[in-house]
């Protein structure tokens, strides 16, 4: 008996097996959780293009000192959404609400003195989008609430 004991303590057939096995898991959470996080960065990436594109609209529309058109914020809010001014499909599913989408003007500069060439005050448009985070299914088997993912630009108002 106990020389068959030692003959199976020596024995390294299955070694590898059973190292893979004690592994595995680790391994496969890991790739799970890369997999989760190029999707959280892609779906922020497509946000962040959106607002930036909808803020160098704006600072191409025309102004009344430091106030928005309506029209052109309506417009620029599609532009983020779906990246057309004239509307079309979403870029993401999860973000079809313009009103998760935030313009103002985050202040106004004072050019009086024509320190800048343009106008006497320049405005710098900001524009800020909400939307949640559709996950893999990684997040939620974990536990981890909802993500919101939050992107914002800011833009000086170059005019007509």
């Amino acid at each position: 008996m106990i020389n068959s004991l030692r003959r199976f303590r020596r024995d390294r057939q299955g070694a590898a097996l059973v190292e893979f096995t004690l592994l595995a898991p680790m391994l496969i959470f890991l790739m799970c959780g890369l997999g989760e996080f190029a999707n959280a960065m892609r779906q922020y990436h497509i946000m962040e293009k959106g607002v930036r594109d909808a803020g160098r609209y704006l600072a191409r529309e025309p102004m009344t000192g430091c106030t928005l058109n309506n029209t052109a914020v309506a417009t620029a809010k599609n532009l983020a959404l779906t990246g057309q001014t004239s509307g079309g499909a979403y870029l993401l599913k999860n973000w079809t609400d313009t009103n998760t989408i935030t313009v103002s003007v985050a202040q106004c500069v004072d050019n009086s003195n024509g320190a800048y060439r343009g106008e006497a005050q320049i405005p710098v448009v900001q524009v800020t989008a909400r939307a949640p985070y559709v996950d893999l299914g990684m997040l939620s088997i974990i536990g981890i609430t909802p993500i919101t993912l939050q992107a914002s630009h800011q833009q000086v108002w170059i005019g007509a």
